[in-house]
């Protein structure tokens, strides 16, 4: 209990004493015969009972409640005891003013305390009645009163009745604190965990923002202003719309979000400031629901992806500047072995005076042959350096796989290789069919030429919502893990007759679309590369 709750009790008890005072003053004269006599006596009484009750309610905050409490109730057992003496002593009708004082005594004290005040209140009352009846002391002063059995029953019940009322009393009312102690504690511990959520609300670093089912914003942390780009007055007088525009439908969100509270959806979009800029961010969100389950709204976890753009800006650059380096590298090094020999046999030609007739079409047969090598390196080059525009059009990517696997078998193929099937027309999307039918191309010799010994050859393909999925798989020698990382990389080849463009210009063609490529390999267990297309432009 704090020391105001414990000075509003003490003046509530100091009003309860007066109020006792004055029905005191106009009962004790109707009820006792003899009040002349110890007028005095209850005149003090009556005084130092308002005498101490009045510094109580003057003083806004008591310095020591509960002393002063202590001093009150035993002070008041004292009057009490004074006021049944003058009243008739064993045959007064006051003993029950012990009562009120114990009473308040556990009110205002522990248990200990109002149990010291009960037993103080028997000892008085015991011996108040013991000395006017049964060992009367007033005996020199006055006639004794005669004894009687119902005096001394009444002594032994009057002190019971004020344990009793202490016991009982003393309980109910330390349960009352005990109670009221666990309350306050339990609002300290609510107040800390709203203090604490709201220190974490306002701290984190992701953007917070609460919508009601208006799509008003009804909550909002700082990062979220930062975010913004806004003010707190902005953003409190502002809806989804004003500060996203129309680039996600709140709608649809919250129907997908109906029925799956702990679900969550993430977009991407790109978030208008009011001064002009434009931040990319990833936004969550989340269902915003009551107690009882109620969908309240929704809360959008907001995330800043400007640095992390800008990260991936700088890797790409860097990886397209190392990239550049290992290509230049590689086109010199397939370039340099063709000049070579083409270098050797024009010399050859020119230098030798007299050179047999089928050596000299030895000799011109490797220039050809060089010649058309330097030219197919050059042609795929510019294919990847200098891509065409994509020619999209509404294509059954299905067809497309028909005709490269009927290609594909008209050509001499290694022994055992089986061809597998595993797709259903019609798959359609806006593609570029040549773009994509070169790709496939590609794939499936890459797959023929991982098995020399034969194996099988499986092309399927499903069509998703908004995507279709091709995969090319083979059962051959598989891809190194050292060479995963590099399939794509131009000029990359492990083949000794490879140019190292064909993945390079699958994946280039395929990232065009705006899809992807995943390749799984296993080495000596094959090899499966899986596009992933829009099936809308």
């Amino acid at each position: 209990m704090t020391a105001l709750e414990s000075t509003w009790l003490l003046r509530a008890f100091a009003w309860a004493r007066l109020a006792v005072t004055g029905l005191l003053v106009v009962t004790v004269p109707l009820t006792t015969s003899d009040v002349a006599r110890n007028a005095p006596l209850l005149g003090l009484v009556l005084l130092v009972a308002t005498g101490t009750s009045i510094p109580v309610l003057v003083r806004r905050v008591a310095p020591r409640p509960r002393r002063v409490a202590a001093l009150l109730t035993t002070l008041d057992i004292a009057l009490v005891t004074a006021i049944v003496a003058a009243t008739g002593g064993a045959r007064s009708i006051f003993p029950f003013l012990y009562v009120l004082s114990v009473t308040g005594a556990c009110v205002l004290l522990s248990r200990p305390g109002a149990l010291a005040i009960a037993a103080e209140a028997c000892l008085l009352y015991s011996g108040l009645v013991f000395g006017d009846t049964v060992f009367p002391i007033t005996y020199f002063f006055e006639p004794p009163h005669e004894t009687t059995a119902l005096e001394v029953v009444t002594i032994f019940l009057n002190s019971a009745t004020f344990l009793i009322v202490a016991i009982v009393a003393g309980g109910v009312a330390e349960r009352y604190r005990s109670t009221q102690r666990e309350l306050q504690t339990r609002q300290r511990d609510l107040l800390d965990l709203e203090a604490f959520r709201d220190l974490v609300f306002e701290c984190v670093g992701t953007g917070l923002i609460v919508l009601d089912r208006t799509q008003r914003v009804t909550g909002f942390n700082r990062a979220a202003t930062a975010i913004m780009g806004r003010s707190a007055e902005s953003m409190r007088a502002s809806t989804w719309r004003d500060l996203a525009g129309d680039a996600i439908d709140l709608a649809e969100v919250t129907d997908a979000l109906q029925g799956h509270a702990m679900d969550s959806i993430r977009r991407e979009v790109l978030i208008p400031r009011p001064d002009g800029d434009t931040i990319p961010a990833l936004v969550t969100f989340s269902t915003l629901r009551s107690a009882a389950g109620v969908p309240l709204g929704l809360v959008a976890a907001c995330e800043d992806l400007s640095t992390l753009r800008q990260m991936e800006a700088r890797m790409r650059h860097a990886d397209r500047l190392a990239s550049l380096g290992r290509m230049s590298a590689n086109i010199a090094h397939e370039i340099r072995n063709p000049l070579a020999s083409m270098t050797g046999a024009i010399e050859a030609l020119i230098g030798t005076a007299t050179i047999e007739p089928g050596e000299r079409d030895s000799l011109r047969e490797i220039v050809t042959r060089e010649s058309d090598r330097l030219n197919r390196i050059i042609r795929d080059f510019l294919a990847y350096a200098r891509p065409t525009p994509l020619q999209r059009t509404r294509t059954d990517l299905a067809a497309v796989l028909e005709d490269v696997l009927v290609l594909l078998e008209h050509r001499p193929l290694p022994e055992g290789v089986k061809v597998v099937r595993a797709f259903a027309p019609p798959l359609w999307a806006d593609v570029d069919p040549n773009a994509v039918r070169q790709s496939l191309w590609n794939l499936c010799l890459n797959a023929v030429e991982a098995m020399p010994d034969g194996g099988e050859l499986t092309v399927g393909a499903t069509a998703g919502a908004a995507r279709i999925e091709i995969w090319v798989a083979d059962t051959g020698r598989g891809i190194a893990a050292k060479d995963l990382g590099h399939i794509f990389e131009p000029f990359y080849s492990t083949k000794p007759e490879g140019s190292g463009l064909g993945l390079p210009l699958v994946h280039r063609v395929i990232g065009d679309h705006g899809g992807e490529v995943d390749v799984r390999s296993v080495p000596g267990g094959g090899t499966t590369i899986t596009l992933t297309v829009p099936s809308h432009a």
